[in-house]
């Protein structure tokens, strides 16, 4: 699993993106002209008006979508290598970790989680709050 843009992205998304790759331990792969390979599962982070405002998940010609927007972002430049945990009871919180491909379980207590309560998730290492998505039903 790897992390990259759409082509020519913006500062902001490429700054997300690389945070996400961080966060989740996967490698980030500057996106340019290159097409991505099909036998390889990509998170491509895809923008609207310059910002965020999606996570499509492209594997084997599937593609799915994960859009949100961004209500709190911190910058990290580097973070012990833990794979972190989807944590939550709603519906939504075993959906979202079948799409990063993660373990779920309601109320693990591991360092880095990604908490999921109603229409938000929280990308958390240990007190610190990552990233703070709000999820909605559209296109990116």
């Amino acid at each position: 699993m790897k992390v990259t843009t759409s082509r020519k992205p913006s500062p902001g998304t490429r700054r997300f993106a690389k945070t996400l790759a961080t966060f989740l331990g996967l490698p980030y792969v500057t996106r340019g002209k290159s097409n991505l390979d099909p036998g390889e599962v990509w998170f491509v982070v895809v923008e609207r008006h310059g910002n965020p405002s999606g996570i499509e998940k492209r594997a084997g010609g599937a593609e799915e979508t994960l859009s949100f927007t961004i209500s709190a972002a911190k910058r990290i430049q580097k973070l012990k290598t833990r794979k972190p945990w989807v944590v939550g009871t709603f519906g939504m919180s075993r959906s979202v970790a079948g799409f990063f491909s993660l373990e779920w379980d309601p109320e693990y207590r591991a360092e880095r989680t990604i908490r999921v309560t109603g229409e938000l998730i929280e990308f958390k290492d240990g007190e610190d709050t990552i990233l703070r998505l709000k999820i909605y039903e559209g296109p990116c």
